[in-house]
């Protein structure tokens, strides 16, 4: 081999040596390297420190292998088969010795170099551990709020061995319910209270413990940024972008520079700058400034596009790129000409959506095809934002990049803020503020920060369970402060106290946002809500989500009757109560205007449908914004979001999609509700029909208004109107008396299309003239038919109240998504239907629910 071939070959195996971290890089710079292999999980009596034996390297006789990193205690003891399936009846219970006892990661790793000055970087630990490096115990963490960040300079080796003592959350107990450690090493406990409590779903309850994020060993070498902020501004003519970077950092050597890029949407580069170089080592700051002439416009979800920019900052030395830091932006200005009504990019938009939760209370760890799928019925649901609720720890980065990609608008709350009134506790609240508020407002899907979750509610008086005067609100001195600290880094954006607030009371819904409990109270002036903060409605996840987590004998235990009387408290089965919380007995819709349960099947659907009902009437209102007699046209609510868009355990209670991602009942009224053009009847003194555009462009077409006798079974009216509906308006189509539709039996159905000027459905509304337990419904047969694309189309012989979609699959009921399901069909009508759901091929069943005839079909999807 000549001189040159062996020059090559030292180069070729001299980078790939250090691309893995095993020599130091040719061009000495920034490096993070995972360690995410080799770890090992072992058991051990609570302790307070770790004997040298403990610490010793190699693989214990008694260690679990961590077959993938990160992973929390109970996801590597699933793994194993050590524990049942904690959702499972009884599952919860059974797992509550993980979290009573203490646990030990461990792993050996390599370093290159030993001697560069370097971190620890642990972006995920739940929650009281101690880190030991080669036998010592170098850090103490008690927050799963923030990430732990460690130097290890001088204290690495070539071979290094690093262990993760996590503690038991609880102090030893003697039979009761333990009481979790509020310090550790001097530190203040910080993680949800959501860990020792069932209103996710877990009974008693589910404390996660462990590692949830990556950990990595950081080698920066004396050269490294410390923060990198980047906003992106647009003038008040929507004609000119400017990114603004604020850079701090530390340099080992003078020339080092901060140079900055911005890539349009479509990757070209539109906008570039340097600073000077730093004249001596040491701490530095810089300030860079990128001008974007008519930037693409970022809109929410129904209103436009989402174009995405990203700008690139870099730390340059005089032999290239040291580090690269990126941030995602979009161009938009959002005002707020009144209290809670929102305008982007100057058009009004309606807000309508939920609050997100944590996705999956089993683990901490992200998953990110959950997530997806999450956003992809939020999308299929007519959602355009979501309130991130900050009882649970807030979401990594991946969900906020999947927000703004989706057009999805974000109301953030701050993390279980120690809101209070004393020195440290406002020192403290701000404290934790300022990294979250740093991190995150970059994304063009926020709008609006909030400092907590209904606290300032609870204060008051009449929703305080004593029901005692407690006088002002003691965290609002820290909750201002806070406040502050929004308008001085992100003052474009609106900030709220608590959530609700604002009004006569902390929960007044005629000003500032309400959280919607008028099933457990009566609140004045419920009729049009400014903006809804939370609406809870509760119901149960369909049958086939139920057998998943119910122990059989649960579903209708024998000689069970739904029959609803004085000395009954709860609208279902006793053995409910241990698959619910939250009071949900006293939540549900207006179950009494539907008929009594005779089996487990009626029952679900009896609640779901109840809630639906309350949703439809509630959102419909807002939609429509004010009384039919009110001419001035303004619309009173500026946005609703319902209590709660998904699951994190599975559970009776509040949410529209469930544990298993199958949606609610709700979810498609919902879904119709929040359908960006609305038609809709509001059946009082008298029966008006009404048309809403939340688009952004305006609609035109005509409307007609059908009057179908039940028994009779034909129409026996028909009333056309032509409408035209300009953004972000409501109208009133007509007045039905006024065109023909006056005094009528209870036994028609009302219904309504808007067919645009182009032939397209625009919109459809259909009620009934009484309470469903009041109304004899017809016998209907269904014809259902697979179309070319894969959709189904389905007519009807007579009205089919509630048609009923499910699917089967060699056995297997759930992962059947309908793009529509439990709607009305009036003879005459055909109803197109995507199957959307995750199954090739299969069955498919509808039935009207009031009718004994199924049709069923063989289904398979288009190639």
């Amino acid at each position: 081999m000549g001189p040159a071939m062996n020059t090559r070959r030292k180069l070729i195996l001299g980078l790939f040596a250090a691309g893995l971290g095993l020599l130091p890089s040719l061009h000495a710079a920034f490096e993070r390297i995972p360690l995410h292999t080799g770890w090992q999980l072992r058991q051990l009596e609570p302790r307070d420190t770790l004997a040298a034996e403990d610490l010793a390297a190699g693989v214990h006789p008694e260690a679990l292998a961590v077959r993938r990193m990160p992973a929390m205690v109970h996801d590597i003891l699933l793994d194993h088969r050590r524990i049942e399936t904690p959702w499972q009846a009884g599952g919860a219970e059974a797992c509550r010795w993980v979290s009573d006892t203490d646990w030990l990661y461990s792993v050996e790793f390599p370093c290159a170099e030993p001697d560069a000055i370097a971190f620890l970087h642990f972006r995920g630990l739940d929650t009281l551990v101690d880190v030991y490096l080669n036998g010592t115990r170098i850090a103490s963490a008690a927050s799963s709020l923030v990430p732990l960040r460690v130097e290890v300079t001088g204290q690495l080796r070539p071979r290094n061995t690093l262990a993760l003592h996590f503690h038991s959350i609880f102090a030893r107990h003697d039979g009761a319910k333990p009481e979790p450690h509020r310090t550790f090493r001097g530190q203040p406990v910080r993680r949800s209270g959501s860990n020792y409590g069932t209103y996710l779903g877990p009974r008693p309850y589910f404390s996660r413990g462990g590692v949830f994020d990556t950990i990595e060993l950081e080698l920066t070498r004396g050269t490294e940024f410390r923060e990198v902020l980047a906003v992106a501004t647009l003038d008040d003519a929507l004609a000119h972008g400017r990114v603004s970077i604020d850079a701090t950092g530390i340099s080992a050597a003078p020339g080092t520079r901060v140079a900055a890029r911005l890539f349009d949407p479509e990757g070209a580069v539109v906008a570039e700058t340097q600073g000077a170089p730093f004249t001596a080592p040491g701490a530095f700051t810089s300030r860079l400034t990128l001008e974007v002439p008519r930037p693409k416009l970022w809109w929410p979800r129904g209103y436009g596009a989402q174009p995405l920019y990203r700008v690139e900052v870099t730390l340059r030395d005089a032999a290239g790129a040291w580090q690269v830091e990126r941030r995602t932006l979009g161009f938009r200005r959002i005002t707020m000409p009144r209290p809670l009504h929102f305008v982007v990019n100057g058009h009004p938009v309606h807000l309508r959506g939920g609050n997100w939760v944590t996705p999956d209370w089993q683990t901490s760890v992200w998953n990110p095809e959950r997530v997806a799928e999450l956003f992809r019925l939020a999308a299929l649901g007519n959602y355009n934002a979501f309130r991130v609720w900050g009882v649970v720890e807030a979401p990594p980065d991946d969900f906020y990049e999947r927000a703004d990609a989706a057009g999805i608008l974000l109301w953030q709350d701050f993390t279980m803020l120690p809101l209070g009134d004393t020195v440290d506790a406002i020192a403290r609240s701000s404290a934790e503020a300022e990294p979250m508020l740093k991190r995150l407002k970059h994304h063009p899907a926020i709008f609006a920060w909030c400092g907590i979750n209904e606290a300032a509610m609870w204060h008051h008086e009449e929703y305080n369970n004593t029901l005692t005067d407690r006088g002002p609100w003691p965290g609002l001195p820290a909750a201002e402060a806070v406040g502050a600290l929004c308008r001085q880094l992100d003052p474009e954006r609106y900030y709220q106290p608590s959530a609700p607030y604002g009004g006569q009371d902390p929960n007044d819904p005629r000003e500032g946002t309400t959280n919607g409990y008028t099933s457990m109270w009566y609140v004045p002036g419920y009729d049009f809500l400014n903006f809804a903060s939370e609406d809870t409605r509760i119901a149960a996840p369909t049958l086939p989500s139920l057998k998943k987590f119910f122990a059989p004998e649960d579903l209708w235990p024998a000689g069970y009757s739904a029959v609803f009387s004085s000395n009954r408290k709860y609208p279902y089965p006793d053995t409910w109560l241990k698959y619910t919380t939250g009071s949900s007995w006293r939540k549900t819709g207006p179950i009494e205007q539907f008929y009594d349960a005779t089996d487990a099947a009626s029952l679900v659907h009896q609640l779901g449908m109840a809630e639906s009902l309350y949703y439809q009437d509630t959102v419909e209102r807002q939609r429509r914004g004010r009384p039919a007699d009110d001419r001035d046209g303004q619309r009173r609510n500026g946005g609703y979001l319902v209590w709660k868009f998904n699951e994190s355990w599975p559970q009776i209670y509040s949410a529209k999609v469930d544990y298993f991602l199958e949606p609610f009942h709700a979810y498609y009224a919902l879904r119709h509700a929040y359908a960006p053009v609305l038609l809709s009847f509001e059946v009082g003194t008298y029966i008006w029909l009404w048309a809403v555009n939340d688009s952004p462009a305006p609609v035109q077409g005509e409307v007609t208004i059908t009057l179908f006798h039940l028994d009779q079974n034909k129409v026996r009216r028909t009333v056309k109107r032509p409408v035209t509906v300009a953004p972000g308006t409501s109208v009133v189509v007509a007045r039905l008396d006024e065109v023909g539709i006056g005094p009528v039996r209870r036994e028609h159905v009302l219904a309504a299309q808007f067919i645009a000027a182009t032939g397209e459905l625009v919109a459809d509304a259909h009620t009934l003239l009484d309470i469903e337990r009041r109304v004899t419904f017809p016998d209907a047969r269904l014809d259902v038919r697979v179309q070319a694309d894969g959709s189904i189309a389905l007519t009807t012989d007579r009205f089919a109240r509630t048609v009923c979609l499910t699917g089967e699959a060699a056995g297997e009921e759930l992962g059947w998504l309908f793009e529509d399901n439990y709607f009305d069909l009036v003879p005459g009508e055909t109803k197109i239907v995507r199957v959307l759901g995750r199954h090739a091929s299969g069955r498919i069943t509808a039935r009207p629910w009031h009718s004994p005839h199924a049709t069923t079909i063989d289904w398979a999807r288009a190639r």
